[in-house]
Order: C-alpha cells, then structure tokens, then sequence
C-alpha cells in the first residue's frame, strides 16, 4: 500500500543518512554516579522471541497476577507476575504484531497479515476475523466490544464475543508517517485517538461517531518531511484533562469535557507522556527528559545526559522516573531535579517499550522477548 511505500522510503533515507555519517549525532556516552538505591532483579525468563521482533513493539497485558506477552513468531505466553512461573503458552501459525490486550477472561493478539485473534483463558483460539490492514498497538475493551486501529486509518470495533463489526470509523493517512501509531484511549464512552495527521479525534464508542476532532500539531516547513507530523506516543487522561505530545510539533493539555486546548508547549517526540502528582514527563526527539508543570507546561528540569540514546517514555516509580535506552540500560531519575538516582542493564538486545509499573515493581520486555521484573532496594 501506499503508506508501506513511503514508510520504507523513509527508513531508507534515514538509514542512508545516518550511516553516511558525519552529521549523525553519536549516543551519549554513560556517565558514573553515586548510586542512592540498589535495583534488584526478582524474575526473569525468556519468552521465545528473538531479535527477529525487529522494532515492533509487543506490549504486554498485565492484569493482577496474570502477565500475558507475544512474540513475533505467533507465540502468546501467560506467566505469573509475582514469581514468573510459566501458567500456559500457546503457539500460532501466524507472524504477531502489536502485543497482548484485553482483560481478565479474554486476550486479543494481532497479526501482519490483517487478523485480530480473541483467545480464551488458556489460550484456545476463541475467533480470528479480518481487518483492513496490520494493527501495531494492543486493542483496547470497551464494554462488550474490542476496539482496534488499524495502519490505513480506520478505528474498528468489534464484538469480543463473536469478532462481528460493531462499527467503523476511516481517516485518510498522509503519504508520509512514523512507523508505529499511538495507543487507543477508552475513557467514559469515548474513544480517544492520535492521527498521523497530528490530530486528536474522539469517537463515541457506542457507534463510532466523531464527538470532537482538534488539532494537537500543524504542519510547517517546505518539504514533506518537514512537514510531516504525527502522534505515535501514548496519551494519558486524568480528571478529564488529556495530555499527549507528536512528532514535529507540540505537548498538549485537552479539556476533553470540552474539546478545548488548555496549554501548549513546543516540543517534538515521538514517544508518549507520563503523570505524576504535580508533573509532566516527556522525552524530545533529541532523547533529552523534560518535568512540565501539568497545570501550564511550564519547565520544572530538562535532562541532556541521555542523547541520542534511543529512550522509552518514562514511567513514575516511586519518587522516580524509569526510562530504558537502546542498549538495554534503564535509569533511575529523581522526580524533582532529573539527577541519576540508578541503572541496570536489563538486555543488551535493547529495549523499545517503556517498562510497566506493577504493584510496586518494574515489569521490562525486551526488544528479544525476555522478560524481567525488578524492585527498588534500600543501600
């Protein structure tokens, strides 16, 4: 198709250029520091991937003490997230996509051919159903229904009970984009979405029809990839304000009640926000950290140890934040300042997902499909 067209042009002369080389920008090195706490691994295992996954992001499903991830190669793992014990595995005849959604009773996988496949609650194929094109983000519960997107544009609910089509919403998609789209958000009926157009659309998840639709980012610049934006990082909502970021263009808070911009900060990412109390985290696509003041987007601290690094968006740990970078390493940020506070290295395969927070611990999935659980000691 089109897109998978341009997509690869791009990586191309991205690739060319970066290999060219003088102009790349190098990853900054590690520095040492006086470490204030010690990371202690409580489990890990390795799942069956392999550094065949690519730079597809397979999330995981974490849900009480059930953990459920996929990999490349069709194979779907469900493990303890207290002790890492192997609870059932199954193997598909189908290249995966994507990662795990769902909830307790039901888990929904996607494949690269166009296939979104329910499971039941060992893994049995529950039913596999069409969609138009390969699906790279996990499908999100709404109600009865699962909701998916797809990479052509379209936002399709489906029965979870049966796979039938609820209902089907359709964007066009620039000639140009990242690889990759953000996660949907189902919130109080609504469905949220980031377009690779760099707008925000809400859509009723009764019927799929548009409830209101902003723009997050605007194009600028001659060519087209100066122009391009788009929004691949995750958004979050809290107390009916939803903040997300996009790429080539800004950080925004939405009054979703409303449709109404509430602030706006320039800076381009093309991975996701993170919340805490009093904060806004977000990582540039210079992989520097910035702490926004949630109420106006006013900056608390920038952190410019980590360029080029490849970063994941950050997560709230404690009174941390946790990134992981392409060579496998995560790190410890004091909430604050941004000053180290720690680092392990988790797998040197790297790591493209941002970790999960779990009951207090840190739940990691490589970039090979290991998967590792971590805790935060005192020294």
């Amino acid at each position: 198709m089109i897109k998978s067209f341009f997509l690869a042009c791009l990586i191309a002369v991205l690739s060319a250029c970066s290999s060219a080389s003088d102009n790349a920008e190098p990853p900054a090195e590690l520095i040492d520091f006086e470490a204030s706490f010690t990371v202690s691994e409580v489990w890990g295992v390795s799942t069956g991937g392999s550094d065949q996954q690519l730079f597809l992001k397979f999330y995981p499903l974490i849900i009480d003490d059930l953990m459920v991830v996929a990999s490349r190669s069709g194979e779907v793992t469900a493990l303890s997230s207290a002790s890492g014990k192997q609870l059932w595995h199954v193997e598909l005849d189908e290249m995966l996509v994507g990662g795990v959604g769902g909830d307790v009773d039901n888990y929904f996988v996607t494949t690269q051919d166009g296939h979104v496949i329910a499971l039941h609650k060992q893994g049995e194929i529950k039913w596999k159903q069409d969609v138009s094109s390969e699906v790279l983000v996990p499908p999100e519960m709404s109600g009865r229904n699962v909701v998916i997107r797809t990479i052509d544009g379209r936002i399709v609910a489906l029965d979870k009970a049966t796979g039938k089509q609820v209902w089907s919403y359709q964007r066009d998609v620039p000639s140009l984009t990242l690889r990759g789209n953000s996660r949907l958000i189902v919130y109080q009926g609504i469905v949220f979405a980031g377009l690779d157009d760099g707008r925000l659309v809400a859509l009723s998840a009764a019927d799929g029809r548009v409830v209101f639709d902003v723009a997050v980012a605007l194009p600028s610049g001659k060519s087209e990839l100066e122009r391009m934006v788009d929004i691949d990082g995750d958004a979050i909502i809290e107390n009916s304000i939803l903040y997300m970021a996009s790429y080539q263009g800004q950080v925004v808070a939405i009054d979703i009640k409303r449709g109404q911009l509430l602030w706006s900060r320039k800076i381009s990412t093309h991975t996701g926000v993170e919340l805490s109390e009093s904060a806004l985290f977000v990582v540039d696509d210079r992989d520097h950290v910035w702490a926004l003041d949630r109420n106006n987007g006013a900056t608390l601290w920038k952190q410019d140890k980590f360029t080029a690094r490849k970063l994941t968006t950050p997560v709230v740990m404690g009174d941390a934040i946790v990134v992981g970078d392409y060579a496998g390493y995560l790190h410890w940020l004091s909430q604050f300042d941004g000053h180290m506070l720690a680092r392990k290295l988790m797998n040197d395969s790297g790591l493209l997902l941002s970790p999960v927070i779990h009951n207090n611990r840190l739940h990691v999935v490589a970039r090979n499909g290991d998967v590792a659980v971590y805790e935060m000691q005192p020294r």
